[in-house]
């Protein structure tokens, strides 16, 4: 099956929801494309990352401008959203750093909540937010596809049990920095070479402020580890086809995944 994607790499407005909603709009009506079978934005595009300003700009999952957005992205482009994330609240919930993901007619089908919080380096993600409770595979009609948000990318357990579980892509959305970019490059595609499957980052660029300079470099990476589409900095729409029948004959050709044993242990000697 080949699949169309439209990966969006934009500049956040800060705290901005209604800006940053026509930003997208905007690189997307310029991008030229009609249509698309999976629609990927970036971790927290809609009011940029400022960890202690998250809880200010959170909205209610149900009734949030994000969520009407997507939905109207679905039918216009007659595809699947994996929506980046927002900061989101749910009934009687705290705020938590959630993607929210459609089918084509709008419906969502899985959110989100990324799991592993970034709390290091000056960073307390971890103080604002509440953390998710478990990874997230969503059923899709062009396959299954994984989930992760950013810092989530740093732990390999968490796609391994993706790639046990049949997914068929792996989608990873960041605000990562810029001064890291190396680290994001080479962890995605250890992602994708080591699970055999087509991995998609999909990252904020530019500054938000000061404090804040994101890398961009968004980018399709197939199963073999080989960069097939990649943005620098700039905002703009990247388009990429992925071609699951390949990479499901490359797993034959190299049936590493079926070497994997399921636990790994280290017996103890007497």
């Amino acid at each position: 099956m080949k699949i169309n994607v439209l990966l969006v790499q934009l500049e956040a407005v800060a705290g901005d929801i209604d800006k940053n909603i026509k930003k997208v709009e905007k690189l997307l009506e310029e991008s030229g494309y009609t249509s698309s079978d999976l629609i990927v934005l970036p971790e927290l595009w809609t009011i940029g990352w400022d960890c202690e300003h998250f809880n200010k700009y959170s909205e209610n999952l149900n009734t949030s401008k994000t969520l009407n957005f997507l939905k109207n992205l679905a039918l216009k482009y007659n595809s699947n959203i994996i929506g980046g994330s927002s900061v989101l609240r749910k009934a009687g919930e705290k705020d938590r750093n959630t993607c929210i993901i459609t089918d084509r007619k709008g419906n969502i089908i899985e959110t989100y909540d990324k799991y592993h919080l970034f709390s290091h380096r000056g960073q307390a993600e971890g103080t604002y937010l509440e953390e998710g409770q478990s990874p997230v595979i969503v059923k899709t009609d062009i396959g299954k596809i994984g989930i992760s948000i950013c810092y989530d990318i740093r732990f390999p357990e968490m796609f391994r049990l993706y790639t046990f579980n049949d997914a068929d892509i792996i989608v990873n959305m960041a605000a990562w920095p810029k001064s890291f970019v190396d680290e994001y490059v080479t962890l995605s595609k250890a992602r994708a070479i080591e699970n055999q499957i087509y991995f998609i980052s999909c990252c904020l660029t530019g500054k938000i402020n000061e404090m804040y300079n994101f890398s961009g470099n968004s980018m399709v990476i197939d199963y073999k580890g080989r960069v097939t589409a990649k943005l620098d900095e700039e905002e703009k729409v990247l388009p990429v086809c992925i071609d699951l029948a390949e990479m499901q004959d490359y797993r034959k050709q190299m049936p590493i995944l079926k070497d994997t044993k399921r636990n790994y242990k280290i017996l103890e000697k007497e």
